[in-house]
């Protein structure tokens, strides 16, 4: 009897190293199929305002060092809005290069647009070094008006308010494939691929 426990023991013990094994790889192979798939572009979600479309217009917003701010509507340069959460840690981690884009980007307004508690919001700002090329404002109303609903979620505006391109931005290289919209005018590979299906259906 105690070798068919042993037998037992042993058999399970197995069991649970070969699952754990299995876990390990599978974790491996979707990290590696989320790194192929950064650099495809922004996912956009059918949801909100669509691409060509006006975006939502706000005025009289005020970022992080007072400035007033507008978003949406006729202006000089295009607006990238890029929609985060205090709390959001991929958006933390978007922040260097976000900045580094609006250093680099003159033609370009970058606007993060939060959603949180004025606590939230200060909590974030004192320990994200955001600086003054950008502006980071509190909109939550701008995040209902677009239909934001998970974040980070970055929306390119033209100059005339119209947008340009749309999508989920886990990844900068997804955040660029918005500017790349706007340059190509093209707005991404799932915008074609919707375009398609529709001229595909209208012909049927």
């Amino acid at each position: 009897m105690d070798t068919i426990f042993l037998v037992a023991i042993i058999v399970l013990v197995v069991a649970v190293a070969v699952l754990f094994l299995m876990v390990l790889a599978l974790a491996r192979e979707i990290g590696r199929v989320q790194v192929r798939l950064g650099p495809l572009g922004a996912r956009m979600m059918d949801t909100g305002p669509k691409i060509e479309q006006a975006g939502p217009s706000f005025r009289g917003l005020t970022d992080h060092v007072g400035r007033t701010v507008g978003v949406g509507g006729h202006r000089d340069r295009p607006q990238l809005l890029l929609f985060t959460a205090p709390t959001c840690s991929t958006c933390k981690s978007l922040l260097p290069g976000i900045r580094a884009m609006a250093k680099a980007e003159k033609d370009l307004d970058v606007v993060i647009v939060s959603d949180g508690t004025p606590e939230e919001h200060r909590q974030f700002l004192a320990g994200s070094n955001i600086g003054t090329e950008l502006s980071y404002v509190d909109g939550r109303d701008v995040g209902i008006a677009y239909q934001v609903g998970t974040t980070p979620y970055g929306v390119i505006l033209d100059e005339h308010g119209r947008i340009r391109a749309k999508g989920l931005c886990n990844h900068m290289a997804q955040v660029e494939s918005l500017l790349n919209a706007l340059e190509t005018g093209t707005p991404s590979l799932q915008h074609l691929h919707e375009q398609a299906k529709a001229r595909a259906a209208a012909s049927a």
